[in-house]
């Protein structure tokens, strides 16, 4: 059994190539790069507790990009440090942008060549499967659109190159943690156009829990003003995000109502599914593509956005629980193969 480890500038996950551990913890690396030794180690309490014989360890990463970081190379070699301390008694290996899987010794060569790799895991089990089809990955900070033809992934491999303008390949957007105000710069309100706040006042999260689309337990991060509360409990509260949603058009719940919020919340999920409707057309033009394949917290929008472009939403060969964590996952189950083959 292997152990897939996905380390993000917001959440680390984890996954056993069997299934049977998975998790994500909410891990935020920008305010103390030591958080992750914490979170690693709690991994490897929790393994060591339940018994588990871990033959090795496969690790990704998007952590590197925090700005505690004062170069991206150098976040990725911290994160490498920082795992392979907490799994020494394994063998660690991390998967580069070609796919491979190399030990930590070789990061020093060209640390870059393992930033931002988790999303090609997952596209890379995928591809293993579907050959032609449009892996979509939408999570809490971002959305990966990737084009997969003739099991060949055809995108780019940096994250500079994925955010070119004609690329539509990464969308920096998700469903937990993207300022409303980055997706609105105007709002219609009781037929009246409003600019809205560039203030951190209310997030995608507070739209999604106030539509339903996500329950408090999947609002795995801190909200815009968390230490205003007492407990947690209070802070994720529907009346708290709609309040907060009312603050991007600097008033109060009060002022607009709840029909008022309920329709910001609307206008920022029309967004965020009009954005991912511009990604697949264009993919689906240019490689003639009809079928799509989700993973993410964030999969009710690529729903939205495959219904709305008559495109086939195929059926995920994943549970939710796995969705959420499909790098950690991917990674495991990849490095498995690689091993057992």
């Amino acid at each position: 059994m292997f152990l897939g480890i996905d380390i993000g500038g917001a959440n680390t996950k984890i996954a056993t190539s069997d299934s049977s551990l998975v998790d994500s913890i909410y891990a935020p690396l920008w305010q103390d790069q030591a958080t992750l030794y914490d979170v690693l180690r709690h991994a490897n309490t929790r393994l060591e507790d339940t018994g588990m014989d871990i033959e090795g360890v496969g690790v990704v990463m998007t952590g590197e990009l925090c700005d505690c970081f004062r170069t991206r190379r150098e976040g990725v070699l911290k994160i490498r440090d920082m795992a392979s301390t907490i799994f020494e008694g394994v063998e660690v290996e991390y998967l580069d942008r070609s796919g491979i899987f190399r030990h930590g010794e070789a990061i020093e060569e060209d640390p870059l060549a393992f930033a931002s790799t988790n999303w090609l895991a997952s596209a890379k089990l995928v591809s293993m499967t579907h050959r032609d089809v449009i892996f979509v990955d939408c999570g809490s900070t971002t959305t990966d659109v990737i084009p997969i033809v003739g099991g060949e992934i055809k995108a780019k491999r940096s994250d500079i190159e994925r955010l070119h303008s004609h690329a539509h390949e990464l969308l920096y957007s998700g469903v937990l943690r993207t300022n409303v105000a980055a997706l609105l710069r105007k709002v219609k309100l009781r037929g009246e156009e409003y600019a809205t706040s560039s203030e951190l006042f209310a997030i995608t999260a507070d739209a999604y829990l106030v539509l339903g689309d996500i329950t408090r337990v999947d609002y795995k991060c801190e909200s815009p003003n968390s230490y205003a509360f007492a407990t947690e409990t209070e802070a994720k509260s529907r009346e708290s995000a709609m309040r907060r949603l009312a603050r991007v058009l600097c008033c109060d719940l009060e002022e607009i109502g709840e029909e008022g919020a309920l329709s910001i919340a609307v206008q920022v999920k029309d967004a965020q599914v009009n954005e991912l409707i511009t990604a697949l057309r264009e993919m689906k033009e240019r490689y003639s593509l009809n079928e799509v394949i989700s993973a993410g917290i964030g999969e009710f929008i690529v729903k939205d956005a495959t219904k709305a472009l008559d495109m086939e939403l195929l059926t995920p060969l994943w549970d939710r629980r796995l969705s959420a964590v499909l790098p950690a996952y991917a990674v495991a189950k990849l490095l498995e193969i690689a091993n057992n083959y």
